[in-house]
């Protein structure tokens, strides 16, 4: 080749070399596109003592898809599995009941589970949004959210790092709410007064009684017959 010819080849190899530089240079990440609507996803969860769903986090759950969810009770209590729908939205720790209701009237719950006792299973499928997002999910048995039964889910996405996910260590008890400490004390304290009365009564039974004991009346019983004076009897 001559050298006309290997400079020719050099600057068309440089301007193919540049046109793959440029294009990579300005190239974006394509976003993932949703899962088509026949796509499937599953969630296990299951509501454990003290207050806690396990697990309490799900991530990357499909977008655009039937999710089948199969919620356990392994706890002894009634439990529920809500999902809020308002995207994006930490629900604050110290809402009441009455405040959970009302969210829950604004923004009608993604879907919702309820299980009633040890054992029990509940199975149902719901279909989740287009588009990728975040969500909270809580029991909304009176009193368990408050005591941190809640967690987070996400679809195709994770969820944020600052997310705080709860900690079900201790938190109310064990499975005992404060309701049913209070009704545990009472019962208790009413079984005490029970034992108490019971042994009260025992005591007094056994107590002899002397006939002879009247209020007011002092020394020995009086005697019959005229009066004896030494060993003179009067007559």
């Amino acid at each position: 080749m001559s050298v006309r010819g290997m400079f020719a080849l050099a600057i068309a190899v440089l301007v193919v070399v540049s046109a793959v530089a440029v294009s990579s240079a300005g190239a974006r990440p394509v976003a993932a596109r949703p899962s088509s609507p026949g796509a499937r996803g599953w969630i296990n969860i299951s509501a454990e003592p003290d207050y806690r769903f396990q697990p309490s986090t799900f991530e990357n759950v499909p977008t655009n898809a039937n999710i089948t969810v199969t919620f356990t009770d392994d706890d002894v209590m009634q439990h529920s599995f809500n999902i809020s729908s308002r995207e994006g939205f930490v629900i604050p720790a110290g809402y009441t009941p009455t405040q959970m209701s009302a969210l829950f009237a604004a923004y009608p719950p993604i879907f919702s589970l309820e299980v009633n006792y040890s054992g029990d299973v509940a199975v149902g499928t719901f279909h989740s949004n287009d588009t990728p997002g975040w969500y909270e999910f809580v029991c909304n048995v009176s009193g368990h959210f408050q005591n941190g039964m809640y967690g987070f889910i996400a679809f195709g996405e994770n969820l944020p790092a600052n997310l705080t996910v709860p900690q079900r260590v201790g938190v109310g008890g064990g499975t005992i709410s404060p309701a049913e400490a209070a009704v545990g004390a009472a019962i208790v304290l009413a079984a005490a007064v029970v034992i108490l009365l019971g042994l009260r009564h025992r005591a007094t039974a056994r107590t002899p009684r002397d006939p002879r004991a009247r209020r007011g009346r002092r020394g020995p019983p009086p005697r019959h017959g005229p009066p004896v004076h030494g060993d003179v009897t009067l007559k």
